[in-house]
């Protein structure tokens, strides 16, 4: 299991050390360092370490108004690219439905098991109906701007998979990479009205576009 999970993380890994790189380059080491050091307090009070979890608390009480926004941001983007690395695993070559190709089949053996019979499972998925719903609620704060560049950190993440790069391909991958989370960084993430009717609309037209035509085949 530790090996179907190892390159999401070696992704996750990546991705945080290119936010990291943005957030010294454009707030000084000192902001990087407070950030560093409340995700380690955090994973060792996660472990159950009450005196890294009183440490930790300590910390966060402490942080001046001019740091709690950009520390704030820091992690909120850092859950944004790891969200992106989760994502692109479940599709990906080395993802879960590449590790187990045959659920559809075990599943089918199951009901078989249960007694179900071809005619019962037949009508069952005749009678599905699956329904979709587009749309963009008030409360829904994530920028299309931003999605639309988490959306191409995916597919650089994609390129950056195939076996047969050469030494140059990739640098110019890793450049896009640099460029995007920097521009995801200096993105104002915060919706500031409401969505309008033609928002929800375009809203809605890009979710067809960049997953329903690529999970859905013709």
């Amino acid at each position: 299991m530790d090996q179907q999970y190892s390159a999401m993380r070696s992704n996750v890994s990546m991705l945080g050390k290119l936010l990291g790189d943005t957030i010294k380059n454009a707030l000084g080491e000192d902001i990087l360092d407070k950030v560093e050091s409340i995700r380690k307090l955090s994973k060792s009070s996660r472990a159950g370490n009450k005196a890294q979890r009183q440490a930790l608390l300590k910390t966060l009480q402490n942080l001046s108004n001019d740091e709690l926004l950009p520390v704030t941001r820091a992690f909120n983007q850092f859950l944004n690219l790891a969200n992106v690395a989760e994502q692109y695993y479940s599709i990906s070559p080395h993802g879960e439905a590449s590790s187990n190709p045959e659920v559809l089949a075990n599943l089918f053996a199951r009901l078989k098991e249960k007694r179900f019979t071809n005619k019962v499972i037949t009508k069952a998925i005749d009678e599905l109906s699956i329904e979709l719903v587009l749309t963009a609620h008030p409360t829904e704060i994530a920028r299309r701007t931003l999605i639309h560049k988490l959306i191409e950190v995916n597919s650089c993440l994609a390129q950056l998979d195939h076996d047969d790069l050469v030494d140059y391909e990739r640098n110019n991958i890793m450049r896009r990479l640099r460029q995007l989370i920097a521009q995801c960084w200096h993105t104002d993430e915060i919706r500031k009205n409401r969505p309008t009717p033609i928002d929800e609309a375009k809203w809605g037209f890009t979710v067809v576009e960049n997953s329903l035509w690529e999970g859905v085949h013709g």
